[in-house]
């Protein structure tokens, strides 16, 4: 049984794969500030057994995030701001969606059975950070384990 070890290599893979994607991180928050953006954040939180079944049940929170470029110029238009939070909250939301959408398209042995609604994110205190959260539930069947 590698079904953690696929669940985590799994989301690893797959959000590598997207060109927007600079650092694929899990861990404490600040032992990645220094990394390369946009960031993906994968965070295990929890596991159960679906009973009678070869399936672990995984609660993973993804988080996306990219750090926000100031502009120290007077604000002009306070819809806007004089930084990119929007650009950063478009492209960040664009990595999520495709992630999910590849997931739930060609999963092998990974299936998302369950996710809430993305949480926009705004880090003032972390270098500025934008970007989205969401929680996905996630099912690895362990009959097939190290098939991903």
């Amino acid at each position: 049984m590698t079904a953690y070890y696929d669940l985590i290599n799994f989301l690893k893979e797959t959000f590598e794969s997207d060109a927007d994607v600079q650092s694929v991180v899990t861990g404490d928050w600040e032992e990645w500030s220094q990394d390369e953006f946009p960031l993906v954040h994968i965070d295990v939180e929890s596991s159960q057994f679906i009973a009678s079944s070869n399936i672990s049940r995984f609660t993973v929170n993804i988080s996306v995030a990219s750090i926000r470029d100031f502009n120290n110029e007077d604000v002009k238009d306070k819809f806007w701001h004089n930084d990119n939070r929007h650009d950063n909250w478009n492209k960040t939301h664009k990595i999520l969606k495709d992630a999910y959408l590849k997931i739930a398209k060609d999963n092998g042995n990974v299936t998302i059975s369950d996710f809430n609604e993305a949480q926009i994110l705004t880090w003032a205190y972390m270098n500025g950070l934008d970007g989205w959260q969401q929680t996905w539930i996630i099912d690895v069947d362990d009959f097939n384990s190290s098939a991903c």
